[in-house]
């Protein structure tokens, strides 16, 4: 009986061993199988992972979400709305007639017929800067006398708000500039802190000027540098990376963009030489100025005498000319309303007209020149300072047709400029 007992007992706890080690070989299984799974599962980037832990003779299963590192996105800078708000005639943020009259002592007084005796010459056209400080300009008069251009200013930023402005005049000065056949070009008198601001009276240029024939270049014009104003005391890069944020942002939108500052500005607050694929307007009062630097358009005067303005007002000489006018970049408002037809797309090919130029001309900077006008794929670069024989020039002004390496090529007249200019725009200090 013992026997029998004993047997059963060791039979008990053979299968209690037996149960164990099944238990034992259940768990090891799967452990190694959540092992493997796990293995699995992050090899091919599954974003649910399943972990099996053993603890005192217990399983315990988690299920978790891996964390995936989010791909960088960059950043949406959205761009604000252009709100355009004319200024009130009589704003006191507007700094500009104050600089002009504490600069105007040296200035000689001079009649638009003395400016033609003194300046006229091939390749120039006569002009004049306004804004509303110049009051009710008669536009017709002003063409009668010979004014062949006129840089407009369209807008400003606040001397200490930093608001940006239209000028009250503007709208009615370049209307009826251009009906009375006064070709025009734009400023902005800029109070700009940073690239970021220079860039926002731009776009605001931009908008206020996109449905007028603009001929002439868009001007970034900056002289505030006295101690109180919002932007004194920046860096020299500063300022320039300011107005090239402008220019350059002008020159995208299909403009001609132009730098103005007087001798001593451009040479304490501006590194020069990275404007010289633009082009400078210099202002500096005298009959002949001594800055040998090379310059596109001079201000000579803000004591100007003009038929149809009353007071003095500022006058130029442009060393370019453009004998046609440019379009809008807006189409006209019956152009915008009109549906669109469905047409299949034609490459169209302007036929200009071209007149006899026989001149000589030098390339301002790098110019790409073409087989065809029509072909926008260039045949090759000439260098800067190159003297060229112009054989001939587009009605628009656009396009001269000039001899280079035994060919004749086309090449985009604003690239060059007279190779007399130079006489003309330098002098013995």
């Amino acid at each position: 009986m013992k026997e029998k007992k004993q047997e059963l007992k060791n039979t008990i706890t053979k299968h209690k061993i037996q149960l164990i080690l099944i238990v034992l070989a259940f768990a090891l299984t799967i452990e190694i199988a959540s092992i493997s799974y796990i293995v699995y599962i992050k090899k091919h980037e599954k974003k649910h992972l399943t972990v099996y832990e053993t603890t005192t003779q217990l399983l315990t299963i988690y299920n978790t979400e891996t964390q995936e590192e989010p791909e960088e996105i960059p950043e949406v800078v959205e761009e604000k709305p252009i709100v355009i708000k004319k200024a009130p005639i009589n704003d006191k943020e507007d700094n500009e007639r104050k600089r002009n009259n504490e600069e105007a002592a040296p200035a000689k007084e001079t009649t638009i017929e003395e400016a033609k005796s003194l300046y006229e010459a091939e390749g120039t056209s006569l002009g004049i800067d306004v804004s509303k400080w110049n009051g009710n300009i008669d536009w017709k008069t002003v063409a009668n006398s010979g004014v062949e251009f006129a840089i407009i200013r369209c807008g400003y930023r606040g001397y200490g708000s930093g608001e940006i402005l239209m000028d009250p005049s503007f709208e009615e000065n370049i209307s009826e500039a251009i009906k009375n056949g006064v070709k025009v070009g734009v400023y902005f008198y800029s109070a700009a802190i940073n690239e970021a601001e220079a860039i926002e009276e731009a776009r605001f240029t931009i908008e206020v000027i996109k449905k007028y024939k603009i001929t002439y270049p868009v001007v970034y014009d900056m002289e505030e540098f006295d101690d109180d104003a919002r932007c004194a005391y920046l860096s020299k890069a500063t300022y320039t990376n300011n107005a090239l944020a402008f220019l350059n942002y002008i020159k995208s939108k299909g403009y001609t963009p132009m730098m103005y500052a007087n001798i001593t500005d451009y040479k304490d607050h501006f590194e020069s030489s990275k404007f010289s694929n633009m082009k400078f307007w210099l202002a500096h009062y005298a009959e002949k100025t001594y800055y040998t630097g090379k310059y596109d358009m001079w201000q000579h005067t803000s004591k100007g005498s003009v038929p149809g303005i009353k007071g003095n007002v500022d006058m130029n000489i442009a060393y370019f000319k453009y004998t046609a006018d440019a379009p809008a970049k807006e189409p006209e408002e019956e152009k915008q309303n009109k549906p669109t037809q469905n047409k299949p797309v034609t490459e169209e090919k302007t036929i200009l007209t071209f007149k006899d130029a026989n001149d000589k001309v030098m390339t301002i900077s790098e110019a790409e020149y073409y087989n065809d006008y029509n072909n926008s794929t260039k045949s090759g670069v000439i260098p800067a300072n190159t003297t060229l024989d112009r054989l001939s020039i587009s009605e628009d002004g656009n396009w001269s047709k000039i001899k280079y390496a035994d060919q004749e090529v086309y090449v985009k007249s604003s690239y060059l400029q007279f190779s007399n200019e130079i006489q003309n725009k330098t002098v013995d200090n």
